[in-house]
C-alpha cells in the first residue's frame, strides 16, 4: 500500500505479451519445446512472445508468434483476457488468446530460438500437468483457464457411440 519505511526493490521492466492456446481440429494443442537459459533445460510451453512495439495490438502479436513458433495462423482468435506475469517482480501484462480454426502461415523463427513444435491431445494436458511434463507456470495456468474456463469453444473430441 506504500506504507512504512522506504525499502528497495528490483522491478524488470518488460513490455506486454502473449501467449496462445493453438488447438487443432482435431482436437490437439500444438505446443513447442524449447531450451530456457534460465531454467538450464528443454521445457515444453504454449507459444508466446513479447509485444514488439507498443502499437502491435495483442492480437497481431498473437498472430505473429503463432506464426513463428508454430507455423500456424489463426482463423479465429478468442481473448481469454489478460493478467500480470510475475508482479512481484515485473511489469510484464500478459494477454491470453484460444487459437482456433489453423491453417499453415509460417514466418521464419527468430535467430536465437531453436524450437521443435509438438501436438498432444486435449485429454493429455491435465496428466501432463500433473506429473510435471508441462512445468512452465505460463503454460500450466493458461492451458487450466482454457481446460476449465473456456471449455465451450474447445472441439468435442469425446468419443461417441456408434
Amino acid at each position: 500500500s506504500g506504507d512504512g519505511p522506504p525499502v528497495q526493490q528490483e522491478v524488470v521492466e518488460y513490455p506486454e505479451s502473449t501467449v496462445i492456446v493453438p488447438i487443432t481440429d482435431r482436437g490437439t494443442i500444438v505446443m513447442v519445446r524449447q531450451f530456457r537459459h534460465a531454467a538450464g533445460e528443454s521445457l515444453l510451453e504454449l507459444p508466446a512472445g513479447k509485444s514488439e512495439s507498443v502499437d502491435a495490438s495483442p492480437e497481431a502479436s498473437a498472430q505473429r508468434e503463432l506464426r513463428e513458433e508454430t507455423g500456424y495462423r489463426a482463423g479465429r482468435l478468442i481473448s481469454m483476457g489478460a493478467q500480470w506475469a510475475a508482479p512481484g517482480y515485473s511489469t510484464e501484462w500478459m494477454h491470453r488468446f484460444l487459437a482456433l480454426d489453423l491453417s499453415p502461415d509460417p514466418l521464419p523463427e527468430d535467430i536465437d530460438e531453436d524450437i521443435l513444435v509438438q501436438e498432444h491431445s486435449l485429454s493429455s494436458i491435465s496428466e501432463m500437468i500433473r506429473s510435471g511434463e508441462i512445468r512452465d507456470m505460463m503454460s500450466v495456468a493458461t492451458l487450466m483457464m482454457a481446460i476449465n474456463l473456456y471449455a465451450d469453444y474447445l472441439p468435442d473430441v469425446t468419443p461417441r457411440d456408434a
